[in-house]
This record gives structure tokens, C-alpha cells and sequence, in this order.
């Protein structure tokens, strides 16, 4: 024990008070784990809500590249030819985006998907979603905004398609 003529004059209450935690190791357990436990609740928390932020972007993507596609699908290559767009093209695009990505999934908000034609016949789509957090709102993060993008273009490959038709009777022949 240090002797009271030896103490060193402190800067008030406040400073004695903090010097004696300082030195008194017994009951420290508990506040180290009070202290590391508001870090561990924010990585635990951004874990979880980031994943089912990832989870909700892949579905996402994968519903707005079923939208475009379908689209582009029920456009067909007459559309180059004649400059006509199926009047429902639209409606099956976004058919198909709603049953692979439905208004609410995983918990999400604020869902919204617009297809564009492009001016090589491509369609080209956008779709934005708001998933909210549970454990990171405690720490000011509400939402996290999901973007994505998707594409759908109809090609024509340069093949030519050749049958040959053996007449020589070769191919009857035993070896």
C-alpha cells in the first residue's frame, strides 16, 4: 500500500478517481467485456444485414435478367425486319421480374424495375430495391440501397448449315 505522504497531488476528483481504476485490476474482466462487446454487436450485425443485402442483390439481378430476357424473347427477330415492337412485350417482361423477385421479398422496400429499348433492338433494364437493416439501425444505418443492372440482346450468329448427302453407297460398304 503506498503511503499517503507519497501520493503525488492529482488534478481534482476525477483524475483520482481514474487513477484508482487504473490500478485496481480486480472487477476489469467486466469492463473489457463491456467495452468489446459494442465492436462485436456492429461486425455481428453488419454480417447479418450485409448478407441479406448480398442475398437480396443476387435475387435481384437474377429476377431483372429474367425480365429482360423474356422481353427480348417475346420481341422476336421480326422486330428488326419490320421496326414493329409486340405490344406486350412489356407486360411479359415485367411478369416474369415479379415472379422472380416478388414486391416485399426478404424483408425489402421501395421495389422498382424499368426495361428500355435500345436502338439495336437490345433491352436494357434497371431495378433498385431498399433493404433494411436490424442491427446496424442501431448504429444510424436504416437501409442499404440496392442497384442493378441487366441486358438482353438478340445476336445472329454467321453460320452456315451444310448437309451432305452420300450417294455412292460407300457407306454400305463392310470393312
Amino acid at each position: 500500500m503506498i503511503h499517503p505522504a507519497h501520493t503525488p497531488p492529482s488534478a481534482g476528483p476525477v483524475a483520482g478517481f481514474l487513477t484508482r481504476l487504473a490500478r485496481d485490476r480486480s472487477g476489469n474482466t467486466l469492463a473489457m467485456i463491456t467495452a468489446g462487446l459494442i465492436p462485436l454487436l456492429a461486425m455481428v450485425g453488419g454480417g447479418i444485414d450485409m448478407g441479406r443485402s448480398y442475398l437480396s442483390q443476387t435475387r435481384l439481378q437474377q429476377a431483372c435478367d429474367a425480365g429482360v430476357l423474356a422481353a427480348r424473347k417475346k420481341m422476336g427477330s421480326a422486330v428488326v425486319v419490320t421496326g414493329v415492337v409486340p405490344a406486350d412485350v412489356q407486360t411479359i417482361g415485367d411478369r416474369f421480374f415479379n415472379i422472380n423477385f416478388r414486391d416485399g421479398s426478404y424483408g425489402t422496400a421501395n421495389r422498382s424495375f424499368q426495361m428500355t429499348l435500345e436502338q439495336d433492338y437490345a433491352i436494357s433494364g434497371v431495378a433498385d430495391v431498399d433493404v433494411p437493416t436490424t442491427i446496424m439501425n442501431l448504429f444510424g444505418y436504416t437501409e442499404v440501397p440496392i442497384h442493378v443492372e441487366c441486358e438482353a440482346k438478340l445476336n445472329f450468329s454467321n453460320t452456315d448449315i451444310m448437309f451432305v448427302l452420300d450417294t455412292t453407297g460407300s457407306m454400305g460398304w463392310t470393312n
